[in-house]
């Protein structure tokens, strides 16, 4: 491939997370179950990542669940969430701290622990809440409200010794998890408890030490025990072409040419072109949009449509026709790459040799012999290998270039 590169590529920096990011899920051994793809999606000026393939937590949350994460301003936090279409409750499933809502959620400091509790009394399910960001003796701890009569507010803890809160019953030293209730804002009354050094809160609740009868119980709503880390999803390049997925499908949509070899745009914008079937599509930027239409016409019907001032039709497309429409950018081309030499061990060894030359010719020439021939020989060579070693790929042919590499060691004629 020749070296052409007129213009910088058009890649957007991998510093943003235009094209959304990958996400490595692990279980509790630290065995890599899955990588799939966060797509970013504009919600009314807001930018959240949707995963639709994960299966690594099927287990736990069931089949063909979407998992969606979005950036919680009232606990300054992103979180990763499900929808429960059982409970029809929104659950909280990981939590990501110290990353702010306009960067990219991009960590391995995801926590999937401890987070989702719901709460069941008589073996009735009662309420749902998540982990707010507390910690009491080095636990997470919790503060939610909810209906248990009499109470509305609650919070649950962890403490070391748990004979120190009255009514527990606990001999001293005993560790616990204790659930309080309040109907007075900062009083707090004991309600139950579970014994146990566990790390997190779930498990059957008594009402004290010598009474084993248990009539509540906290669960498990999340994932605890996997890990989640994410890293940042390079767009690519689309100078020439892009990469569509529809609905798990991929397409490569191809810029188009004149008679002449240019690139032809509309409204000074490259414009692309795919196959589906027998039915050709475009995609061009129009009125501050990327649109996909079946004519590449402002009147035609819009299939798809991506709001953007990115000059690359990157991202998550609105669509009529399609439940997901996806662009990325291809491998980038970077000429750089090119100015590596193609025999870049032959000529390695080569410098070795002309190392020892050298050395050996100024050993001679210290006793007295005269090798200015033996110099020109090897000035000679000196010249063929720095060609061979600058020139980028495509500037000589493959003959052209045998015949130097000949040349370091015999006559030839190129």
């Amino acid at each position: 491939m020749s070296c052409n590169c007129p213009d910088t590529n058009k890649c957007p920096t991998p510093t943003t997370c235009l094209c959304g990011f990958e996400t490595n899920i692990y279980n509790s051994s630290g065995v890599l179950l899955e990588t799939v793809t966060a797509y970013p999606i504009d919600v009314e000026g807001t930018t959240i990542y949707q995963v639709f393939n994960s299966t690594a937590f099927e287990s736990t949350l069931g089949q063909a669940y979407t998992l969606t994460i979005a950036y919680n301003d009232e606990l300054d936090r992103w979180e990763m969430t499900y929808f429960n279409d059982d409970l029809e409750l929104t659950i909280v499933l990981g939590v990501l701290y110290g990353v702010g809502p306009d960067d990219c959620p991009i960590s391995n400091c995801w926590d999937l622990d401890c987070i989702a509790v719901g709460f069941f009394s008589l073996g009735l399910f009662s309420f749902y809440f998540s982990w707010d960001g507390g910690y009491t003796n080095g636990k997470k701890s919790y503060t939610f409200s909810g209906a248990f009569t009499p109470y509305t507010e609650f919070r649950l803890y962890w403490t070391p010794d748990a004979s120190t809160i009255p009514g527990s019953g606990a001999p001293i030293g005993t560790p616990a998890w204790v659930f309080e209730g309040s109907n007075t804002p900062n009083v707090y009354i004991p309600i139950s408890y579970y014994f146990s050094s566990n790390q997190c809160p779930y498990g059957p609740y008594i009402f004290e030490y010598d009474n084993p009868v248990s009539r509540m119980e906290f669960q498990d709503f999340g994932v605890t025990g996997f890990d989640l880390k994410t890293t940042i999803l390079d767009c690519g390049c689309c100078d020439t072409e892009v990469i569509i997925n529809i609905e798990g499908e991929e397409y490569t949509a191809t810029v188009q040419y004149d008679e002449y070899g240019n690139v032809l745009v509309y409204g000074g914008v490259n414009y692309y072109t795919f196959t589906i079937g027998e039915n050709i599509y475009y995609l061009f930027y129009l009125n501050d949009e990327w649109v996909v239409k079946e004519e590449l016409s402002e009147s035609a019907e819009t299939i798809s449509s991506l709001t953007s001032t990115n000059k690359c039709p990157f991202g998550f497309y609105n669509s009529e026709l399609f439940d997901i429409f996806y662009v990325r950018g291809v491998e980038c081309f970077d000429c750089c790459d090119y100015d590596t030499p193609q025999n870049r061990n032959l000529l390695k060894k080569k410098k070795a040799i002309f190392v020892d030359e050298i050395s050996s010719i100024r050993s001679k020439e210290i006793f007295g012999f005269n090798c200015g021939p033996e110099w020109d020989d090897l000035f000679k060579k000196h010249l063929i290998f720095d060609v061979l070693w600058c020139l980028p790929y495509g500037k000589i042919c493959d003959e052209e270039q045998q015949c130097l590499i000949n040349n370091l060691n015999e006559n030839c004629n190129c």
